[in-house]
């Protein structure tokens, strides 16, 4: 992790590439990049950088060429933007490699905030649609270069996972390796299996004219439809109107693409979702030196996954 000062020196030089406004950088977060917004010509851009650790440079091509063809194709994807020299991607030498810079246009609109005292029928039936409209439009797409999406088992997360997770995390590594080895016997059809956004949560789209405008396609791969409409679900499954949001989901889902999936597939993908939110914490934060918070946090998921997921009842 870099410290503050290198990071903000690093995005100054990056946005050079834009000829953004230096004065306008302001930090958003570094979940599993470096995200800063700035202003060029009056506009409100977005500069993201990753490291060559976590992302190949083709690996970031594919995902940049995706979110192009989505966007020909209707859906309302936050496009990259070029930079001064005609590049989407812009190398920054790092350490023992690169930091990787891209510049990405504003989703307007505005944030969803769950209220429960509200009906939220619509909102999650556009959601449903939303990801049906991105997997139906998927199965059609041919990467424009060389480049390739990685598939699921490709994540360099999960092919790190020794030199991150210790043994001694044994709920974690017990569900991983009961859950990988479902996986790789789970079936696989062009009705199942696709592109998939990979981060569809209430953070990564805003609302505008009853649409959804999204970005974040950092973590899209080749996965199971199911694993999108889990990823979007899981963190309400607790509510006692937890199977009604997932009913409103899959309708407006099914408006775009039937999804062959049962409450039990969704189930096990939810629970993989909540591993897999185990492993990005504890790559980022390790065990050692924890805030009070942070332990929390890796006590309550500790528990999560013990128990399994489960929806209300």
């Amino acid at each position: 992790m870099l410290d503050s000062v290198r990071r903000n020196e690093f995005a100054s030089a990056a946005i050079e590439f834009w000829r953004g406004d230096n004065e306008s950088l302001q930090y958003l977060g570094d979940s599993a990049n470096y995200v800063y917004s700035f202003t060029k010509s009056g506009e409100t851009n977005y500069l993201r950088l990753t490291s060559s650790c976590d992302r190949t440079k083709e690996q970031i091509e594919a995902e940049l060429d995706f979110i192009s063809y989505l966007h020909r194709s209707g859906v309302s994807a936050a496009l990259p933007i070029a930079s001064v020299a005609g590049r989407l991607v812009e190398e920054i030498a790092f350490a023992n490699g690169f930091l990787f810079a891209c510049a990405f246009e504003e989703a307007e609109g505005e944030r969803f905030r769950y209220d429960s005292a509200k009906s939220n029928k619509e909102h999650f039936r556009l959601r449903g649609r939303t990801l049906g409209q991105i997997h139906a439009i998927s199965k059609d797409y041919i990467p424009s270069g060389s480049f390739r999406i990685f598939a699921w088992d490709e994540d360099k997360l999960l092919l790190d996972v020794e030199n991150f997770l210790p043994k001694s995390e044994k709920i974690a590594w017990r569900e991983y390796d009961a859950l990988k080895e479902r996986l790789r016997d789970y079936p696989k059809s062009n009705q199942t299996f696709g592109l998939i956004h990979g981060d569809f949560g209430e953070t990564n789209y805003r609302y505008q004219n009853e649409r959804l405008n999204i970005f974040d396609f950092d973590d899209c791969c080749y996965h199971w439809f199911a694993y999108d409409l889990a990823i979007t679900i899981y963190p309400h499954g607790w509510r006692k109107e937890g199977l009604q949001l997932l009913e409103w989901l899959i309708e407006g889902y099914s408006e775009n693409l039937r999804l062959n999936a049962t409450l039990a597939d969704l189930t096990m993908f939810c629970q993989w979702r909540l591993l897999y939110m185990f492993l990005v914490h504890a790559r980022k934060w390790g065990f050692e030196h924890l805030s009070d918070e942070q332990a929390r946090w890796f006590s309550q998921k500790r528990e999560n996954l013990a128990r399994g997921y489960q929806w209300y009842s």
